[in-house]
């Protein structure tokens, strides 16, 4: 058996620090263009209904440029960013809509053995009340609200459950971005070997940097949607501020994706740009979904 490869997760965390650090000014003017595109893109989704779906598709694409020029920022340095960002932005899209789908694939398979524990267990007592809401959202959720309250632990262990799945497979995947960006070519599963024996390194440097981050970037958002009125963890005063108050809530969808962006993006792109070269094991053959498996 191979030897598992050595993660150096503090060096790795302090070079994402320093790239953010280091540039800062960069960071903040390509998270402001970012931003502003995705706020005119949703202005597109409010205003132009028909064109909703696009419009949802060009700000993942957004998002995907502003990572990928991150990325390009730390292998090749800044000034050589904007002569490949569009091919870069194309591969990193391609990557993680691939990535992403197959997290979508196996959370969806993985929640049904999930789902028939709870209905089972804590959430039996509740089916009577899901059935008479039939198709009323509202009441829906106001059950499954009274389920939460009522049951904090079962709530508490299903969502640790799932979210450990999740941070394992897409520590499996890290690498799939940086590697897409440096390789000129996109490359998904073909990196699942190249993590083999460093998922626990990865995800103890995501949750060293990138947990506390996320909190902060959350806090920011929650004190920005209070300045609006609203709650930030209220997805119904979210939309209802949409409809009435579009200029507001594209105000808002701009203050908030620069934060998410200047704040939380760099850093995993610095992060996941680390531990690249370390773990970086290219050139290597193409893997089959059907092969990941076999290979641990």
């Amino acid at each position: 058996m191979a030897e598992a490869p050595k993660v150096p997760v503090r060096e790795c965390v302090g070079e994402a620090l320093r790239f953010t650090a280091d540039n800062i000014r960069s960071i903040v003017m390509a998270s402001a263009a970012a931003a502003g595109a995705i706020m005119l893109l949703t202005g597109v989704t409010l205003f132009a209904a028909p064109l909703g779906l696009f419009a949802s598709l060009a700000s993942t694409f957004v998002r995907a440029a502003v990572y990928a020029a991150f990325i390009g920022a730390v292998l090749f340095g800044a000034g050589a960013v904007r002569a490949r960002l569009m091919r870069d932005a194309w591969r990193v899209w391609a990557a993680m809509a691939i990535v992403g789908f197959f997290m979508f694939i196996v959370m969806f398979v993985a929640s049904i053995p999930g789902m028939i524990v709870l209905l089972a267990g804590p959430l039996g007592s509740y089916v009577g009340d899901l059935t008479s809401a039939g198709q009323n959202q509202e009441q829906i959720v106001a059950v499954l609200a009274r389920f939460a309250q009522e049951e904090p632990v079962a709530v508490l262990l299903f969502a640790l459950f799932y979210t450990a799945i999740w941070l394992l497979l897409t520590s499996r995947l890290y690498l799939a971005a940086p590697a897409s960006v440096d390789a000129g070519r996109v490359l998904t599963f073909e990196t699942w070997r190249w993590t083999r024996g460093a998922v626990a390194p990865i995800m103890w440097a995501r949750i060293m940097l990138l947990a506390p981050a996320y909190v902060f970037v959350s806090a920011l958002d929650a004190l920005i949607a209070s300045l609006f009125g609203i709650s930030a963890f209220d997805p119904a005063a979210v939309a209802s501020m949409a409809q009435g108050n579009p200029l507001a809530f594209l105000a808002y969808v701009f203050a908030t994706s620069f934060i998410t962006i200047a704040l939380y993006a760099a850093l995993e792109a610095g992060l996941s740009t680390a531990l690249y070269r370390v773990l970086n094991q290219a050139p290597t053959a193409g893997v089959r979904l059907d092969q990941i498996m076999k290979s641990d």
